[in-house]
């Protein structure tokens, strides 16, 4: 069952999905509310989450919303994102400047956590890929923000993605 609950107005919601379909179609929803930026750190992409259409929509329509919008992802199995998740693998090489990817450098490899920030004010925590039990918060920015500082601290230390960029002559 999906726990939710929503204060007046447009205060914040949060939710527990507590099935895969309902994790990725939260995925989904936080990547459809973001209009500026997006961050995104996860051990693996779900390729039933990141290969599908409905997905590759959602990041194409938040590249082009906006000449300056990012997103920002770092993961630590590339080759497995690379194997899998062909339509987000193809936005990546294909809007280079505005979908950067980036491989989980040396000092947080092992990570097993996921988590996705869309500007600065809505969330998605996942503390353990391997269970469902993750946590939606939307328009709650001191979670988001909380979770946009670690994304930082990992974004330092990251790596350039092998195997993600073709060489051009």
């Amino acid at each position: 069952m999906n726990e939710q609950s929503k204060s007046a107005g447009t205060g914040p919601i949060h939710s527990h999905p507590d099935t895969r379909e309902g994790l990725r179609a939260a995925q989904l929803e936080l990547v459809s509310s973001a209009h500026h930026e997006l961050r995104i750190v996860a051990p693996a992409l779900d390729a039933a989450a990141f290969n599908g259409s409905a997905m590759a929509e959602a990041l194409g329509r938040f590249i082009a919303g906006h000449g300056r919008n990012r997103a920002r992802v770092v993961v630590e199995d590339t080759e497995h994102m690379l194997q899998t998740c062909t339509r987000f693998v193809e936005l990546a090489r294909r809007f280079s400047d505005l979908l950067i990817v980036r491989r989980l450098g040396e000092p947080h490899r092992g990570l097993r956590e996921m988590f996705m920030v869309a500007d600065h004010d809505s969330c998605l925590y996942q503390p353990d890929i391997a269970l469902v039990d993750a946590t939606l918060d939307l328009h709650a920015p001191k979670q988001a923000g909380a979770l946009g500082q670690r994304f930082e601290e990992i974004w330092v230390s990251t790596e350039p993605a092998p195997g993600l960029h073709h060489f051009r002559l």
